[in-house]
């Protein structure tokens, strides 16, 4: 093995133990997921995949916080966000 080669080796290796403690991290992020909506505590069960496919999960790594929320309450507080940057825009164009 020349020089080159074991160089490149180096670099692999070191490249898939940092990948592999990135992936540990988000695995451990994945159990923290809570077992109800985080806005109106209906049941999540993670077997179906219905609800897989459709309930939305937020995470904020840097807290360590995961929140789980149904789609009602997804769509409720996107059209609060829609409602609310809407006022924001109203009040800006006002002055």
């Amino acid at each position: 093995m020349n020089r080159a080669q074991r160089r490149e080796r180096q670099r692999a290796i070191k490249k898939a133990g940092k990948k592999g403690t990135d992936m540990e991290r988000k695995l451990g992020l994945f159990d923290m997921m809570p077992d109800e909506c985080s806005a109106c505590v209906k049941e999540f069960n993670k077997r179906d995949k219905e609800m897989v496919s459709t309930w939305n999960v937020v995470v904020r790594e840097k807290e360590g916080v995961v929140r789980l929320f149904c789609p009602d309450c997804w769509k409720m507080a996107g059209d609060m966000l829609k409602q609310f940057g809407e006022e924001i825009d109203e009040k800006n164009t006002g002055l």
